[in-house]
């Protein structure tokens, strides 16, 4: 009997609790503490029509203080929500219910003083998600406001998870330090503003595979999650179809149902040194010719830009070398990028409407005046790491 239960255990042991976890865990980080704080709490409610299954942990963190209705001259507001008046931080694993005024899953964890605009409140939300609730994959969305690579501290007041209260962020070497000291994630999903840039992108190589995010401004409600999580529990866990739902859902949410235009796509983080070694290889050819230095100033009026005016598609900038340059070095340098870009890099695009033409999927900085010009980009690893930075500031000073 000894022998029999003694195997047994060793049985048991030799099996990795992995056997044991779900399929999925999807892990929402919500920084409301400032004028967000109303539509957090919708997003919890969409999230909860869902809720967790036997396959997939749902799984929230969202920080706010009371919301405010927006004034209307023309009407009185709607009524507040029954739990407006709740401020700081609570975790949540999210069971669904067809309440849709009230939060009713369990509150896990609570901090009356969580500062959501730091990267070390991020990196434990990770940490504790994955304790409670392993999976074999993980997909992080981070909801709040955004301004893509402008999030860099070396003075500045941008980035992600603006926290009001605090008057802090997360930058984007703070979050992906957050992420490589938590174990990373599968998927990152931003549910904000402008944050498809090459230059935020660029930091996340080793602690991500894939970027769903948007070059344009979003709407302010982001993504419906009562659409979101549904097809997110209905799909199956390989990589292509999780992002193919989440990109789906959005698209459904604001272009099919409500004809605006968006720009969302999905990137490959893992091949972003080989997408900065085109860039870099481009900006090179360009600096050695003083045609190619004096061309952007003479064909950026072409280009399209978003909210972020010195936020360019880079598809198209590398278009505008390979249709107007004079260097045959430079033309086979852009086409490589352009290649790349739609072969490799970017794996599934979704820029719907009017105002989304020439929107390819990333953005990247290239001023739009030389008074644009902010010495804070220096400081990125982007540009440390590549001549990027010399080659736009030769390009928008050429005709001071």
């Amino acid at each position: 009997m000894k022998l029999i239960v003694s195997f047994l255990l060793c049985f048991i042991s030799e099996f990795s609790f992995a056997e044991f976890k779900k399929d999925l865990t999807v892990m929402v980080y919500i920084s409301a503490r400032n004028n967000l704080a109303l539509e957090a709490l919708n997003d919890i409610n969409e999230m909860e029509t869902v809720g967790s299954d036997d396959r997939v942990n749902f799984v929230a963190e969202l920080g706010r203080i009371k919301g405010e209705n927006v004034f209307n001259p023309f009407g009185n507001p709607p009524p507040l929500p029954p739990q407006n008046d709740w401020t700081g931080s609570r975790r949540i694993l999210i069971k669904k219910d067809s309440d849709k005024e009230k939060v009713n899953s369990e509150v896990l964890s609570y901090d009356e003083n969580a500062d959501m605009g730091n990267w070390t409140r991020l990196m434990d939300f990770i940490k504790w998600s994955k304790k409670n609730f392993p999976a074999k994959k993980y997909i992080l969305i981070v909801g709040g406001h955004g301004s893509g690579w402008r999030g860099v501290k070396e003075p500045s007041n941008k980035g992600i998870a603006y926290d009001d209260l605090s008057k802090n962020h997360i930058s984007p070497e703070e979050f992906a330090k957050a992420l490589k000291e938590s174990g990373g994630a599968d998927i990152v999903v931003f549910d904000a503003c402008l944050m498809q840039t090459v230059e935020f992108l660029y930091e996340l190589k080793g602690v991500a595979k894939y970027v769903i995010a948007s070059q344009e401004s979003t709407p302010g409600e982001g993504y419906d999650y009562s659409v979101t999580f549904s097809k997110i529990a209905s799909s199956s866990n390989n990589d292509n179809d999780l992002i193919s739902s989440i990109i789906k859902s959005y698209v459904y949410t604001h272009f099919e149902q409500k004809q605006r235009s968006i720009t969302v796509s999905a990137v490959n983080i893992q091949f972003i040194e080989e997408l900065s070694d085109k860039i870099n290889r481009l900006a090179i050819e360009v600096l050695g010719k003083d045609s190619d230095i004096k061309l952007y100033n003479d064909k950026r009026f072409s280009l399209r830009s978003f909210e972020d005016e010195d936020a360019r598609d880079l598809y198209q900038v590398a278009l505008m070398y390979y249709e107007n340059s004079k260097n045959d070095k430079t033309r086979v340098a852009a086409k490589n990028l352009m290649v790349f870009l739609a072969e490799k890099f970017v794996i599934l695009n979704a820029a719907k409407g009017y105002k989304s033409k020439d929107a390819y999927g990333v953005s990247i900085h290239f001023p739009f005046y030389y008074l644009n010009y902010n010495k804070k980009y220096e400081f990125l690893s982007f540009a440390k790491d590549t001549y990027w930075d010399e080659m736009i500031k030769a390009s928008i000073f050429s005709n001071k």
